[in-house]
């Protein structure tokens, strides 16, 4: 049985991120996101069209941030998009969009939950978790966390918690990071760090290792490496970490201040974050992951 919603705990994160920032920053924020919405009711990744995967970040950090969006707009894209076949990655957004627009603002609601619903099961691995191909035995730790994620939008327990705890300890690495499929490749501090607030979701226990692992990831000067391999520290990699320390309790064992400083250096002037040193071109999806690396450090006791 499910524990405390991963859903919940992002959309807290996200909101202390939004409160932690002074009156000019959060302003340029909200400038930021407002600009990447588009007339069609979606936002925008890294081409001008509107697109359903960061429409989720889009509107994850209009919430936040308190933005008021015309909803008649975004279900109208929303409709637009239900319309196609979706993949499996563009199912879970659609069902996040739905469930953050309010299932009753446009959408039909009760038609399309229970195709959504449908179309998700088949997702739903026989040896647990999610894979984003239909009919496979066993669960990718990001395709679960995706899962996962949108089934709470239902408002509904996952029915296989006991068969995904299983299927997330076959994909542990003797080193104690976590693989994404099937056992195999090289653990990453972002699927890693989806295990663990997976393991918190599903009121396990986290994994012997997995914390210093990752905190072996951690640079000096602030940030977390994706890989061992990996030369810099990225965002994903440590907004994902550090919503996972929050997540299990060892936040206070990540140096708060410069990871701030990292943080911060990919803030730029359009109000937006940046990926990367390399890459500072900001968009919806990295301002998520700022909002949620800031939200990971505020000072307090819920995760």
């Amino acid at each position: 049985m499910i524990r405390t919603a991963s859903s919940q705990r992002l959309r807290r994160a996200l909101q202390r991120g939004a409160a932690s920032l002074d009156a000019n920053a959060s302003r340029s924020v909200r400038d930021f996101v407002l600009g990447q919405f588009n007339p069609d009711g979606g936002f925008r990744g890294r081409s001008l069209e509107s697109d359903l995967y960061y429409s989720v970040f889009g509107l994850e950090c209009a919430r936040a941030l308190d933005l008021q969006l015309p909803a008649p707009d975004v279900a109208g894209f929303l409709r637009r998009c239900a319309g196609a076949e979706l993949d499996f990655v563009h199912l879970t957004c659609m069902i996040r969009c739905a469930e953050i627009l309010g299932w009753g603002a446009g959408l039909d609601a009760a038609g399309w939950i229970a195709h959504w619903k449908e179309q998700l099961a088949a997702h739903v691995c026989k040896e647990g978790g999610f894979h984003r191909l239909p009919g496979r035995l066993s669960g990718s730790i990001y395709d679960t966390f995706l899962g996962m994620l949108a089934w709470e939008a239902f408002a509904e327990p996952f029915p296989d918690s006991r068969k995904t705890v299983h299927c997330l300890g076959r994909l542990r690495n003797k080193s104690g990071g976590f693989v994404n499929d099937n056992g195999l490749g090289t653990p990453t501090i972002p699927v890693t760090a989806a295990a663990l607030v997976l393991h918190a979701e599903l009121g396990c226990p986290e994994p012997p290792g997995s914390q210093e692992w990752m905190l072996s990831r951690l640079c000096p000067r602030g940030g977390f490496r994706a890989a061992a391999l990996v030369p810099v520290p990225d965002l994903l990699s440590t907004a994902t970490a550090l919503h996972a320390a929050r997540t299990q309790g060892w936040i206070h064992r990540v140096p708060a201040d410069q990871c701030l400083e990292f943080v911060g250096s990919l803030w730029d002037g359009s109000g937006g974050f940046g990926s990367h040193a390399l890459d500072r071109r900001a968009d919806c999806e990295y301002t998520f992951y700022g909002l949620l690396a800031l939200g990971s450090l505020v000072a307090g006791s819920t995760p």
